[in-house]
């Protein structure tokens, strides 16, 4: 039931905070834009790795505007990385639901209203959350 969204990396790796992302703004219908689709495995994994320490750093006890911090730059570094190439298109996809969501992220929000953000996902946008987080956790044995 806590199925946060950038689940993938920060509730997988750090379920002390109970973190996620919020908003979703996109353009292009085609996909020139956006975050790459090379990445190597090893430094998309190498990417949940960082993630994981700098969220593990934050306790239950963590200021709210802490979290969203965090949550910020795991974001960015997720969108600069992007994915690889083998990463099915609805893990894709759940990708980069995570990180709009993340990247609308309100710097004021709560760790509740984090909590929760996924609760206005459609019922796609969180079948490919799940296909994101289990790409995730397979490819990179989180």
């Amino acid at each position: 039931m806590k199925h946060a969204l950038i689940a993938a990396s920060l509730v997988l790796v750090a379920g002390t905070v109970a973190g996620c992302g919020g908003d979703s703004s996109s353009s292009s219908s085609s996909k020139p834009a956006g975050p790459p689709t090379d990445a190597t495995t090893s430094k998309f994994c190498g990417t949940f790795k960082t993630i994981g320490q700098d969220v593990a750093k934050l306790d239950a006890n963590a200021k709210d505007a802490d979290v969203v911090k965090a949550l910020k730059k795991a974001g960015s570094e997720l969108a600069a990385v992007g994915t690889p190439k083998d990463a099915p298109a609805d893990a894709r996809k759940g990708f980069e639901v995570t990180v709009e969501l993340i990247k609308g992220l309100d710097d004021k929000a709560t760790k509740a209203e984090i909590g929760k953000i996924d609760d206005k996902l459609s019922k796609t946008e969180k079948s490919q959350e799940n296909a994101f987080n289990d790409y995730v956790t397979k490819t990179c044995k989180i």
